[in-house]
């Protein structure tokens, strides 16, 4: 039990640090002069909802929450489907349906579902755990479902981060050595005849609903002078990485696109340097580290595989959102969790977090039975 509230506590205190970090960060990008909105306070109004949230969700019984799995589900159904429905509700941006509006507010539902999925999937992953075919037919049955919803919107990089998710519980599940490393050849394979796709026949992805605009990220990522236009974000973005050397630019009027949401690494980068980028990712790393400390000390399967799907998320998150600032990996809508600008993203990642608290409050023999 002392330990339990020890990894809580320590949850809880970092994710206090990254939101101050990320009230900074915004603070810093306005200072471009580029926005006419106080994001700065937005985002104030944004951590102090999502705090209540992490607040009543660390309540939550997760006995409860898992008699009534179906329900859940049910409900992140209606969230990601209501979405694809055309609705006064619904706005679509830039080609994509992915947010409700309302009274000038907006809500991206796949944000919010991140942890109902997570939830969801690794209670049956426990539940049918002593039967590895079933297991894998009505995870990966529900999970299709979701994927293919949120794949609809479209939003692709978001799918891959939910898929990234369960196939951790999956792998996690497993028991049998040779079907894990059968399962990883296979992804292997997959990613890589994937690839050969984008690269060589894109066409035939387009045939079965992919977006070009989609693979125009990866082109450009892959030969940067096939389209100079494209890669404009991250060419600034580097240089202003890159002009932050050690301890931070004294300039504020770099412009960066999106510098207070997706690409808020490169305003860390540029404002406080690589002493500045260096103290964020050891926090992040700590981060992540606790959430593994967690899932290892757990009793129960199903509280070790909601832990190790959400350590993973994040650690997905992390590194997708700072690998394409520095031309890692393609562009993303992925934020850079508890730190980018957004109140989706943000309630979604303290809705995580309260899930994350009240899974280790009420892990106990009885969620063995559940």
């Amino acid at each position: 039990m002392q330990t339990n509230n020890r990894l809580r506590e320590s949850l809880v205190v970092i994710v206090c640090l990254l939101s101050m970090i990320s009230c900074l960060a915004i603070y810093m990008a306005q200072q471009t002069n580029q926005y006419d909105t106080n994001f700065f306070r937005m985002q104030i109004i944004f951590i102090t909802v999502g705090f209540v949230a992490v607040f009543l969700l660390s309540k939550l019984d997760m006995t409860f929450v898992r008699s009534n799995i179906i329900w859940v589900y049910l409900a992140m159904l209606i969230l990601l489907a209501g979405i694809l429905i055309p609705n006064p509700l619904v706005a679509k941006i830039n080609g994509a349906t992915r947010w409700y509006q309302l009274a000038g507010f907006s809500l991206q539902p796949s944000e919010i579902a991140k942890s109902m999925f997570i939830v969801v999937i690794a209670h049956f992953a426990a539940k049918y755990e002593r039967i590895i075919w079933k297991q894998l037919l009505i995870t990966w049955s529900l999970a299709g479902v979701v994927l293919l919803l949120i794949m609809k919107q479209p939003d692709l990089g978001t799918t891959i981060v939910y898929f990234v998710s369960a196939f951790t519980i999956s792998i996690l599940a497993l028991k049998s050595t040779k079907l894990i490393i059968t399962i990883l050849t296979s992804l292997v394979v997959a990613v890589s005849g994937g690839l050969y796709l984008v690269v060589y026949h894109v066409n035939l992805l387009e045939k079965i609903g992919f977006k070009s605009y989609q693979f125009r990220r990866i082109h450009t990522w892959l030969d940067p002078a096939s389209d100079p236009n494209s890669f404009y974000q991250v060419d600034r973005s580097l240089k202003a990485i890159g002009s932050g050397t050690m301890s931070g630019s004294n300039s504020t009027s770099v412009y960066i696109p999106e510098s207070h949401t997706d690409m808020i690494f490169s305003t860390i980068g540029n404002q406080f340097g690589f002493i500045g980028a260096s103290l964020l990712l050891i926090l992040f790393m700590l981060f992540i580290h606790q959430l593994i400390i967690a899932a290892l000390h757990m009793k129960s399967s199903f509280s070790t595989y909601v832990i190790a799907g959400f350590a993973m998320m994040f650690a997905f998150n992390i590194f997708e959102n700072i690998a394409m600032t520095i031309g890692l990996m393609p562009l993303t809508g992925i934020p850079l969790p508890f730190i980018s600008y957004g109140g989706s993203s943000t309630l979604g990642n303290m809705i995580a977090l309260g899930i994350i608290l009240a899974v280790i409050k009420c892990d106990d023999t009885s969620l063995r039975r559940a």
